[in-house]
């Protein structure tokens, strides 16, 4: 458990970032112009007119078989000539794709402070502003206790996993006004998570001081 607890002063708070991927769908309406489906009424025309004349040109036996091609030609015939004199229409379409923007997201604080005298570093979830509170807690083999931030976790091994980027809300973007889409959460795929370090300039490291070294 904590010894004491203590402030300590932030000398500095450096964001650490990482690279994430946003999707967002745009989408845009056009007029596409369309060529109406043929009502069937120039087919039923073209066949009586095919079998009529198919009749008057057929004779004996082959006046039912002529009646019969005139029928289908004039079927299809009419049918063609529908469809090419129909008017064509404009009707408003949708047209929608997925994009991704890349962004960069804060995932956490370098913090370096000054306790007793002496620097240490830490990583934090958020900025400690210019004092913290610390506990003060006991180090191994004898050594002099460690001031470890009371925002920190447990230890440093808690504290590695206490923070996670959260990715930002999918985005829909209109060329013109329409209804809202409804689109499932993106998977974000984040950095390594770089491990915790604590040190000081001139204080603890390994059990020994005055290294000036940073860990």
């Amino acid at each position: 458990g904590a010894q004491a607890a203590e402030y300590a002063d932030v000398l500095s708070a450096t964001p650490v970032t990482t690279t994430v991927s946003v999707p967002r769908r745009v989408c845009r309406d056009e007029q596409q112009v369309m060529q109406p489906a043929p009502s069937g009424v120039g087919a039923v025309i073209g066949a009586i007119a095919g079998g009529v004349l198919g009749h008057q040109i057929g004779g004996g036996f082959g006046q039912a078989a002529a009646t019969g091609l005139g029928a289908v030609a004039g079927s299809v015939i009419g049918n063609q000539v529908e469809a090419n004199t129909a008017p064509a229409t404009e009707v408003p379409v949708r047209r929608c794709q997925t994009v991704n923007r890349v962004e960069s997201r804060v995932v956490g604080y370098e913090v370096m402070y000054d306790y007793a005298g002496q620097r240490y570093s830490t990583r934090m979830a958020r900025d400690p502003g210019k004092r913290m509170a610390i506990d003060v807690r006991p180090a191994e083999s004898g050594a002099d206790s460690l001031p470890v931030p009371t925002d920190s976790g447990a230890s440093p091994a808690a504290n590695a996993s206490a923070w996670q980027a959260v990715p930002a809300a999918p985005q829909t973007v209109y060329y013109t006004q329409a209804p809202a889409y409804v689109m499932a959460p993106p998977t974000v795929y984040l950095s390594p998570f770089v491990g915790f370090g604590l040190g000081y300039y001139g204080g603890y490291y390994g059990g020994y001081r005055g290294h000036g070294r940073w860990h």
